[in-house]
């Protein structure tokens, strides 16, 4: 608000209004005096854009931080409830109380480096997380890429994690390579891959994936990675201290 001032000073020092008669001005004389003379608040707009970039960069922030705490106090109020199946949790205790739901996309480096945060975060907490992957995928590639992680869990949750670190870990090469390359990972997994080459194309995977993005979308979830943290949402890329935070609300444990 004091920069707001400072500016209306200037367009005030800018029409002739001394500083003191400026005292004197009011909003309806400044909006007159501004409609008679467009073109100076544009020059004195020009003359302080860095300071006009700082106001808006404050409120866009200020909003998102409005917005995040908004949506996190309802959720909180009533949890977002997604589908747990034990089968499909890939990290840490298949019975643990504090669950995580990802919604990921194994193409996204943002995604890549979110995997590499909860692993982070099970390791803090190795008795009390379990994390239960889905996808949202983008392109063809990706949608593969969940295919064959699906059909690899179908056989073993711990090659069924290692072939989602390879992935994660070799994002440029499964771009170039399709499948070819995932079919590579696969075999580096120890996956079987003849029970994976009849699993990987049957139905039952693809409407596990049709239902991961159906969900996300019941939560308005719009991009990767996404959380539901124990019932509250984290979204985008996010720091281990906004996971920590979050349990920490949904469990009353500081």
């Amino acid at each position: 608000m004091r920069k707001f001032a400072l500016i209306a000073i200037v367009i005030a020092l800018s029409l002739g209004v001394s500083m003191t008669a400026f005292s004197a001005v009011t909003k309806e004389d400044l909006r007159k005096a501004l409609k008679e003379n467009p073109d100076v608040l544009l020059d004195v707009l020009r003359e302080h854009n860095i300071e006009l970039f700082e106001i808006v960069d404050s409120g866009i922030k200020a909003k998102r931080t409005a917005d995040v705490k908004k949506r996190r106090d309802a959720e909180l109020a009533k949890p977002l409830a997604p589908v747990v199946d034990v089968a499909r949790v890939v990290v840490g205790n298949p019975d643990a109380p504090i669950t995580i739901v990802e919604y990921s996309d194994f193409l996204c480096s943002y995604c890549a480096k979110g995997a590499k945060i909860l692993d982070a975060l099970v390791v803090a907490h190795p008795d009390t997380i379990r994390v239960v992957f889905k996808h949202m995928p983008g392109e063809d590639t990706a949608i593969k890429a969940a295919l064959y992680y699906e059909a690899i869990l179908l056989q073993d949750r711990a090659k069924a994690k290692k072939f989602h670190d390879l992935v994660f870990a070799a994002q440029e090469e499964v771009l170039k390579g399709k499948e070819d390359t995932l079919k590579k990972l696969a075999k580096e997994a120890k996956a079987d891959m003849s029970r994976l080459a009849a699993d990987v194309n049957g139905k039952e995977l693809m409407a596990r994936l049709n239902a991961d993005e159906k969900e996300s979308r019941q939560f308005e979830i719009q991009g990767t990675p996404a959380y539901v943290v124990n019932g509250v949402s984290i979204r985008g890329a996010q720091p281990l201290a906004e996971f920590e935070e979050v349990i920490s609300l949904t469990t009353g444990k500081k």
